[in-house]
């Protein structure tokens, strides 16, 4: 049941890595090798360094991965433009290594290659498929699990425009300490390699025992998530004893793997699991009680959900705090295709997919994918929040930690706020692509039952830097 909800994945900027490039990028640990900075008399620097000032901007790696989607650079070279400008812009060049890897960091860190504490297994240039491969003509290059640092400050929370319902009213000074969040929405593959974790620890098992019915996993009895088999609009496999993530057909006949879209068809307890698993996983304090279904008190370092709050404030104010509120979370007042996967006159659905469900891979509105498939020469606009997230308006509605309250707002200033202590419905934000833009602005609210799995519900997660 609805109480409001319309409708049916550090540095901001574009989106530009792959696991793979972290690989690729990350061969020598520190003392393995001399660096000798040329100057430029003798620049033997990276080719996209236009300006040979031995830093790769922005730009200069946009217009470089723009060159290899379009196959005039060698994918070795974009890889590697692509990991230094994510890991700090400046670079050295080291002569004793061969093209590409003696374009190297000043001071390369120890533990190079691990995202998440996994080392990222890869294959040399040309060699290979499946797990670190590059993804089909079209799709974006993240790094999943990446986080973006939102500093501590104070902002105005609800809407200032006066375009809203009454649950976004008055607006109000909230606080908030210092968070890390999710640059990018959790993707299929992402939830699908928790799964699989979680099977391995017998942790998907129902009321009765079974870990499944009719498709449906179950995890401390509840719902979590569906899967091909008990939803069509699921796009989680399993066969064989392991989950995978579907593969659908878009315009032209292209295949694209569902793998770097928002994870949906997911609960609210299925978005918690999530976050608890990845946080057992990795070594850090899971942040729930499962048996409860509330967060731990002392507060643990694990992984969680945004509160409402954080995501607002991810989604519509500057790293300072200060300015302004922006009316949709990808620092703009107005929206288009271009902006974002949102119903407009039909299905944004820039793949050209046949059928629901029509998302996006995350991170695709980076100012250098098309905005249609079916349109080549007109690109999406680099859409990020104004401290660099991406999709938090449209594509999929996102889980937040709160129960629902329409009143919330009536109770002022508030510090740190974690939503009412009890409630029917839990939070969701940002809108989807099932939805018109006013669903899509940066306060609107919503809220459903935690259970509720739908084909345009996913979420993010956040950690913190501090504790409260």
């Amino acid at each position: 049941m609805y109480a409001k909800c319309a409708g049916r994945r550090n540095r901001g900027g574009v989106v530009l890595l792959l696991m793979a490039a972290v690989f690729f990028g990350a061969s020598m640990s520190q003392g393995e090798a001399s660096y000798d900075l040329k100057g430029s008399e003798f620049f033997e620097g990276h080719p996209a360094d236009a300006d040979m000032n031995w830093r790769l901007a922005i730009n200069e790696a946009m217009s470089y991965l723009a060159g290899w989607q379009q196959g005039d650079n060698p994918i070795g070279y974009a890889i590697r433009v692509a990991y230094l400008w994510q890991n700090g812009e400046g670079y050295v060049y080291d002569p004793s290594q061969a093209p590409p890897m003696c374009w190297m960091l000043p001071f390369p860190d120890e533990g190079e290659g691990e995202i998440e504490g996994e080392i990222i297994e890869g294959e040399e240039e040309g060699e290979g498929e499946g797990e670190g491969e590059i993804p089909v003509e079209g799709e974006p290059l993240v790094v999943p699990g990446e986080l973006v640092d939102v500093p501590a400050c104070t902002f105005e929370m609800g809407d200032p425009w006066n375009e809203g319902d009454s649950d976004e009213v008055p607006v109000h000074d909230v606080y908030l300490d210092a968070y890390r969040i999710g640059k990018y929405g959790v993707t299929n593959q992402e939830y699908a390699d928790v799964l699989n974790w979680a099977k391995g620890q017998g942790y998907l098992t129902n009321s009765s025992g079974g870990a499944y019915t009719y498709g449906l996993i179950y995890a401390y009895g509840q719902p979590i998530a569906d899967t091909a088999a008990s939803s069509i609009d699921a796009q989680i496999t399993y066969g064989g004893g392991e989950f995978g993530v579907c593969s659908r057909t878009g315009h032209g006949g292209v295949v694209y793997s569902m793998a770097n879209h928002p994870m949906i068809c997911v609960s609210w307890y299925g978005a918690v699991c999530y976050c608890n698993w990845l946080s057992e996983k990795h070594g850090l304090q899971p942040f729930y009680n499962t048996a409860t279904w509330t967060r731990y008190w002392p507060v643990r370092n694990g992984y969680r959900l945004p509160t409402e709050a954080e995501w607002e404030r991810a989604a519509a104010w500057a790293a300072s705090g200060e300015g302004r509120h922006w009316r949709y979370g990808m620092t703009s007042d107005v929206i288009d295709f271009t902006r974002a996967n949102y119903y407009k006159s039909g299905w944004a659905n820039p793949l050209g997919l046949p059928d629901s469900p029509f998302t996006s891979p995350v991170g695709w509105y980076n100012g250098v994918n098309p905005a249609r498939v079916s349109a080549p020469d007109t690109l999406t606009v680099n859409a990020t929040s104004p401290v660099g997230v991406y999709d938090m308006s449209g594509n999929v509605w996102e889980w937040c930690h709160d129960w629902y309250d329409d009143t919330y707002y009536q109770g002022g200033a508030m510090t740190n706020p974690t939503g009412p202590s009890t409630g029917t419905y839990r939070v969701l934000r940002g809108g989807s692509e099932g939805d018109g833009s006013r669903a899509l602005r940066s306060a609107e609210r919503g809220g459903v039952t935690p259970d509720l799995r739908e084909l345009n519900f996913g979420f993010r997660v956040v950690v913190f830097p501090v504790s409260r």
